[in-house]
């Protein structure tokens, strides 16, 4: 089976998730209370234990020099997102805050949840724990820049405080990458409490994400020409640019399925984050929730070309 009929079957599996939150949300068997718990409890536990999980599977087996050198494509690939924002909103000609809204979806993208189980499906789940370096660089940007950008756009000028940094995401991932550099066998009741518990994070976040679509209006979601040329850019151009470049210069000395993975990351849709964090600070996540409902449903066939570009 080709890698892109393997990611479609994936990705109808996790769709398959959305649909039934979705259903749900609609039906009334999940309320705005209701998501807004199971939210806290991906935030604060199982998204956390999963970049735990991911580390164990990995541990121990990782020659040294591909950690270092997943660690300089995490930086690329966020850095050139934070560079390529501005020009893509200007490209838009989008006004205001709706300016900082474009970077802040560009970056904030969806690597982890649906990142993993792509990359398991085509790599193997021993790769799966690079993206715990992603899920770090998300984590580290999100708490200083994202959120000092949602605070200036509230009109908040209160300084950033590194206390903001102390959040379970942070707290576990961190030790992640301890499990990583520094192998440390855990007991296996130990290692399957974590694997059992972990596994609930992506089901129940395309859940959410299902209750999430139900709650917006999907004729403005589809009637935005705007948002289908922002979709354009990051669901397509963006990662054929970087599979061009890369496969055009050799992969730069870079391992081949590091370089797949970095290009296949740059494929994904946008975030829930940024929508949470809009509603959090008082910013209006118009702008944010459409583009979240837009590229989550075209993902479903862009990824599969964007596997084309991987090989």
């Amino acid at each position: 089976m080709s890698d892109s009929l393997i990611i479609l079957e994936k990705l109808v599996l996790l769709f398959c998730f959305i649909f039934v939150g979705f259903f749900c949300f609609r039906k009334g068997w999940l309320t705005k209370q209701g998501t807004s718990e199971i939210s806290n409890l991906i935030v604060n536990v199982f998204n956390p234990l999963l970049m735990i999980s991911t580390a164990l599977s990995g541990s121990g087996s990782i020659p040294k020099n591909l950690m270092a050198q997943n660690l300089i494509l995490m930086a690329l690939f966020y850095g050139l997102m934070i560079l390529l924002g501005p020009v893509v909103a200007k490209l838009l000609r989008v006004q205001g805050n709706d300016r900082k809204l474009v970077t802040i979806m560009l970056v904030f993208a969806n690597t982890a949840f649906m990142g993993i189980p792509l990359v398991e499906s085509l790599y193997g789940s021993e790769e799966t724990f690079y993206i715990t370096f992603y899920a770090l660089g998300f984590n580290l940007l999100f708490y200083t820049y994202a959120i000092q950008v949602f605070k200036r756009m509230s009109g908040d000028t209160s300084p950033f405080r590194f206390k903001d940094l102390i959040n379970p995401g942070i707290i576990c991932v961190l030790l992640a990458m301890i499990l990583v550099l520094f192998p440390i066998h855990l007991p296996g009741i130990t290692v399957k409490c974590i694997t059992y518990v972990s596994d609930t994070c992506i089901p129940l976040s395309m859940i959410i994400t299902g209750c999430a679509l139900a709650q917006i209006n999907l004729k403005r979601v589809f009637t935005d020409v705007r948002l289908y040329v922002f979709s354009l850019f990051q669901l397509l151009l963006i990662p054929a640019a970087a599979a061009l470049i890369l496969h055009r210069s050799g992969g730069m000395g870079f391992d081949s399925t590091l370089v797949g993975i970095f290009i296949l990351l740059y494929g994904m849709p946008n975030g829930s984050m940024p929508v949470i964090a809009c509603e959090s600070y008082d910013v209006d996540a118009d702008l944010c929730s459409r583009g979240y409902a837009l590229t989550t449903l075209l993902s479903l066939f862009t990824i599969p070309l964007v596997t084309m570009f991987v090989k």
